[in-house]
């Protein structure tokens, strides 16, 4: 009994203590986007429960500060607005940010109100992705503001041939994407491939995000420098596989491959490669990305023509597939290459070749 009496003893004081500590209540913004390039401006109101001094930290995609607003904050309602810039007053790239707000009375009474780690992160469902070939646009309805990937590929075990956007910031509601039906190397029209299917990934932002600018077509971090400050992470995760919320935002997306034939085999005038016999392909990652891929577990996988033919469940660098020219018809064929990251990163690469029985000439 007398330990359940300290118990509530310990409540009702840590409830005394919290009720005098300064409150940041009513948070609203007028809009979640906006656009400094037509003189907009952002704007925020909060409510304080004392007078309090604080500053409004405003940070990028990978929780680099990029503008710190300072204000004396006063019992009521407060008003705060952002034109876009960064501290140097350089206008920042069209991208998502969020903001955090701090508070501090002159007894050294804190608050802090930051939603950005017990918001957002959630893997979203979005509806089945519609193509249409005419204009070429593929449409699709967001649940809540995101980051979103959408890939191209075929269906039946075929391969991704494109990332049309690659974990860029999306408004919540329908979206429009441009695609000119290409695959990443340009030598395929996908446009009414009968097999064609379109995918489309997303995890939701935090509550606090802001939009700046139109909607990027690729991720654009603010470049602040090496020494910038960066937010304090609270509430820690356990890594999850797939998890892509979780991937620091430079490393979240796609890596740069190719494929490489054996130095002397000659080629076309239009740079078709023309091959017969035994002829091995290699699998090639960008010097950029090589470092990322080896810390990783990946899987190189190669198709001909659209239909899989070799996979290693192991991956390494380099990776060979020796393919029998022999085996398949001559005239012109097409090699795809998908480096699979266990961590949802993708490389996607396709060369064409002239099979020509006997010897190439």
């Amino acid at each position: 009994m007398r330990a359940l009496t300290i118990h509530f003893a310990l409540v009702l004081s840590l409830a005394a203590c919290s009720a005098h500590a300064v409150q940041i209540t009513h948070v609203t913004v007028e809009r979640q986007q906006f656009d400094p390039s037509n003189g907009d401006l952002w704007q925020l109101q909060f409510e304080l429960s004392e007078p309090a001094a604080g500053h409004l930290r405003l940070y990028d995609g990978s929780d680099v500060q990029v503008r710190v607003i300072a204000f004396e904050g006063q019992p009521g309602n407060n008003k705060l607005s952002w034109d876009g810039r960064d501290q140097s007053g350089r206008a920042l790239p069209n991208e998502a940010y969020h903001y955090v707000i701090e508070a501090e009375t002159a007894s050294g009474d804190r608050a802090v109100y930051d939603l950005t780690d017990i918001t957002g992160g959630q893997e979203l469902t979005t509806q089945t992705a519609r193509w249409d070939s005419e204009t070429k646009q593929i449409s699709f309805s967001l649940p809540r503001p995101a980051r979103i990937n959408v890939r191209a590929g075929l269906g039946q075990l075929g391969p991704l041939l494109r990332t049309v956007v690659d974990w860029v910031p999306r408004m919540a509601g329908e979206q429009v994407e441009a695609w000119d039906g290409k695959d990443n190397s340009g030598l395929l029209d996908l446009t009414r491939h009968p097999q064609l299917e379109i995918a489309v990934q997303a995890y939701s932002l935090p509550d606090n995000v802001i939009f700046v600018g139109t909607p990027p077509q690729r991720v654009a971090l603010s470049n602040q420098g090496a020494g910038a400050a960066k937010r304090e992470v609270n509430q820690p995760q356990v890594k999850k596989m797939h998890y892509h919320a979780q991937q620091p935002l430079a490393e979240r997306g796609d890596i740069a491959i190719g494929i490489a034939l054996p130095a002397g085999t000659p080629q076309d005038k239009d740079g078709t490669w023309v091959i017969s016999g035994i002829v091995p392909f290699m699998l090639e990652v960008a010097p950029e990305d090589k470092q990322r891929v080896l810390d990783r577990r990946f899987e190189p996988v190669f198709f001909v023509d659209g239909s899989y033919v070799f996979e290693n469940e192991v991956g390494f660098l380099p990776t060979t597939w020796i393919m029998d020219a022999s085996r398949y018809p001559e005239g012109e064929h097409f090699v795809t290459a998908n480096l699979r990251g266990y961590e949802g990163n993708f490389g996607i690469a396709t060369v064409r070749v002239r099979i020509q029985h006997g010897e190439a000439q």
